[in-house]
């Protein structure tokens, strides 16, 4: 075998290389990017494309750095969610559960081929002695063995891409349902000042046995927050505050016959709110 045959031998394999890395580089950006996503759905497009564009500027360095740290099991997950909420609020999130040793050398194995990516592209010619086959032969079989390395990465990566991408297929179907479309209005209603005052108004003028006057509700929240009273109808479709009540599934209502043998209406939150 001729020296130019050794050298092309070299450089065929270091092609290889670059484009694995390129592809492990390219799964990292497709999960990293789409993993996780949460805003009110008026934003949801313009941050899904900042966030996109962010992630195509980034490092693989980078990249793996928050691809790993979205599994590290010890990481605090605090919500972001905001606490005012005008409109639907969407959140998304794609992780890996695993215990701390999963994560560790998850994040050791991909560490290190960030360090040999750099190698390869930064630092390989030093160590190249084109002269030598025995040097051409040892960087063969070092570049062979760092492609079963980058393989098994990438392998493992397409599966959580598959994974991620059946997710958020699961997630488009749902929420072009009309199941969906109910859950949110519900979801929606729940969170909405009114509920939320109801709620408050139940544990703070309840009798006794739990119940309180709808009435005596409708007075407070007439008092306290009147123009949520006023556009109760059209903000949320319910002309009375007992058939809003209804709608929140979150209260229990019982009419109750008077001493004079009328009829009064209260209501409770449920056992478990």
């Amino acid at each position: 075998m001729k020296n130019e045959e050794f050298v092309d031998d070299v450089l065929r394999r270091v092609g290889r290389n670059v484009v694995l890395f390129q592809q492990l580089e390219q799964l990292l950006k497709i999960i990293v990017a789409n993993g996780k996503l949460a805003g009110f759905a008026s934003e949801l497009k313009t941050l899904k494309e900042a966030q996109e564009n962010k992630v195509n500027k980034q490092t693989m360095g980078t990249l793996v750095g928050q691809y790993v740290e979205n599994s590290n099991p010890e990481s605090d997950k605090q919500s972001t969610e905001p606490e005012e909420k005008n409109e639907i609020y969407f959140s998304f999130s794609f992780r890996v559960e695993c215990d701390y040793d999963y994560y560790k050398s998850k994040n050791e194995a991909l560490a290190q081929l960030v360090t040999e990516r750099n190698d390869l592209i930064h630092h390989l010619l030093p160590r190249f002695d084109m002269k030598s086959p025995q040097n051409c032969k040892s960087l063969s079989k070092e570049l062979d063995e760092q492609s079963d390395k980058i393989r098994l990465e990438i392998n493992h990566l397409k599966a959580m891409t598959k994974s991620l991408i059946d997710g958020r297929k699961i997630m488009a179907t749902y929420l072009q349902s009309e199941e969906a479309r109910k859950d949110l209005e519900l979801s929606f209603l729940k969170q909405s000042r009114l509920i939320l005052m109801l709620g408050d108004i139940a544990t703070q003028i309840s009798r006794e046995d739990g119940w309180a006057l709808i009435s005596s509700a409708g007075q407070l929240i007439k008092e306290h927050a009147p123009e949520e009273f006023a556009q109760m109808k059209k903000k949320h479709g319910y002309s009375s505050l007992k058939k809003l009540i209804e709608a929140s599934e979150i209260f229990d209502i019982y009419e109750e016959v008077t001493p004079k043998s009328g009829t009064r209406i209260l209501y409770k939150l449920k056992a478990d709110y």
